[in-house]
Formats: structure tokens, C-alpha cells, sequence
């Protein structure tokens, strides 16, 4: 029968209660993937997360090294929805972006300024950077959003695997960038 008051299981018992306060204390100190932030992360989205793709007769409405569709919204007085996320509170511009076939394999899409923006597309969580695939002989169009605290000139960079990015500024609700 066990000694459960002996010496040797109080010392099992405190060190095991160290081992576990030890590794929940480390848990804290960081290095786990919910300590990152999400803005730091690079959202890769596949062709699945892509809304298909879009008609050969598309137009572009401003291309920017292999990617369409940074319009920008000049009226102040519109409302957008809002977004909460990490204890943020962003107003949420919709707007989808399209990948040309001739960009192949892919295009990222990073936000260069204003650091509190994020964007949000295929599904994936808000993050700074996007890559989106093509998928096929036309447009790929991707649905989602650029995430701003306040009305704001959001400038983007868009890149390929190789080559120097291409920047393009959006208005946010603001008149003009």
C-alpha cells in the first residue's frame, strides 16, 4: 500500500505541480501561435477560396501588376459595416480584387500603410499580406475587403515570385489620396 503522506509523494506532488505551473508560465511567455499576431501572418489562399473566375469580356478597372479592382471609395458620407476582431473595431470596404491569368503563379498583396489596416479575403482571418493564386485562363476573382479604424488613403503593394511590387493608394473614405 502506498504512503500518502510519506516524503516521496509529497516530493512527486510538488514537482509535478512545478512542472505544470512551469509550463503554463511558458505557454504565456509567448512562442505559441496564438501569441503571433494575426497581422503579422501571410494568408495564402488557394483556388478553392477564390469566387471563380470572371467573364473573358472584363474590362480592367485599374490593374496593378497582374491585379484589378483598387477603385477606392471618394464619398465620405457613406456608411460602411463595421468589423470587431482582437479588440479592434474596423470599418469594412468590400472590395474584390481579381488575379489576370498572365500572372501566374500567384500575386501578393500587401498593405504598406496605414499600419492599423488589414485585409480580408477568401475567408481567411485579417492579416497584412495576401497571396492569391491564378486559377485558370481569365480573371481570378477573390471576395473580400480592405479593414481600416478610420477613413484613410490605404496604399497597397502588389508582387509576384520574382520582380519588384507595384504600389497602388486606395481611398478609404476620404475625398481624394
Amino acid at each position: 500500500m502506498m504512503d500518502t503522506v510519506g516524503p516521496h509523494y509529497r516530493l512527486a506532488c510538488q514537482l509535478s505541480l512545478l512542472a505544470i505551473i512551469g509550463l503554463m508560465l511558458s505557454a504565456c511567455a509567448g512562442g505559441s501561435p496564438a501569441r503571433v499576431p494575426m497581422a503579422a501572418a501571410l494568408a495564402v489562399l488557394t483556388c478553392h477560396d477564390s469566387a471563380g473566375q470572371q467573364g473573358i469580356d472584363t474590362a480592367p478597372a485599374l490593374l496593378v501588376n497582374g491585379v484589378d479592382g483598387f477603385i477606392g471609395d471618394t464619398h465620405t458620407y457613406d456608411t460602411l459595416p463595421m468589423w470587431k476582431q482582437d479588440g479592434h473595431r474596423y470599418l469594412a470596404w468590400k472590395a474584390a480584387l481579381s488575379v489576370a491569368s498572365g500572372a501566374l503563379p500567384y500575386r501578393t498583396v500587401s498593405l504598406v500603410s496605414p499600419a492599423s489596416a488589414r485585409l480580408g479575403y477568401g475567408g481567411a482571418a485579417l492579416s497584412r499580406r495576401v497571396r492569391m493564386p491564378v486559377c485558370g485562363r481569365r480573371y481570378t476573382l477573390y471576395a473580400g475587403g480592405i479593414f481600416v479604424t478610420h477613413p484613410a488613403c490605404v496604399t497597397l503593394a502588389v508582387t509576384g515570385p520574382t520582380g519588384k511590387p507595384s504600389t497602388v493608394t486606395v481611398p478609404v473614405l476620404v475625398t481624394q489620396c
